[in-house]
């Protein structure tokens, strides 16, 4: 009998002093939400033509498709065809901008090809953007 109340005796012991801890749960971290790639359509699209000015001013508009809740940036570069040099009324830094807003870049003169090249860029992460370009002529 004695030895039997001093197995039970050092059993308690030995389990109370064997508790397991319960850890700290480490914190998961809060996932930063991805920005979808920025697409851009031109209104109206010249696609793969030569747009046609019918002054020293050409309108389009850039509408920004899942801009995000930053913003972007819009950037517009207009050189001549044939030597590159740019059109100081055709380049030019929209922001902010607001999908859907009329451009206009001027500087144009008659019976010359302009590269025109659109550039968006997002506020908030820079390697996402899209561009596009397109010929315009004044007739």
């Amino acid at each position: 009998m004695r030895y039997l109340a001093a197995f039970i005796l050092s059993t308690f012991l030995l389990s109370a002093g064997c508790q397991k801890e319960t850890p700290t749960p480490t914190p998961t971290p809060t996932p930063t939400p991805t920005e979808e790639q920025l697409s851009i359509a031109l209104d109206p699209d010249p696609g793969s033509s030569t747009a046609a000015a019918t002054g020293a001013t050409y309108d389009f508009k850039v509408n920004v498709t899942k801009a995000p809740s930053a913003g972007v940036k819009l950037d517009i570069t207009t050189k001549k065809n044939a030597d590159g040099t740019s059109v100081s009324e055709g380049t030019k830094s929209v922001d902010p901008y607001t999908s859907g807003t009329a451009v206009s870049i001027g500087g144009l003169s008659a019976g010359t090809l302009y590269d025109v090249s659109i550039t968006v860029t997002s506020k908030s992460k820079s390697s996402n953007n899209a561009s596009a370009s397109f010929k315009v002529a004044r007739k």
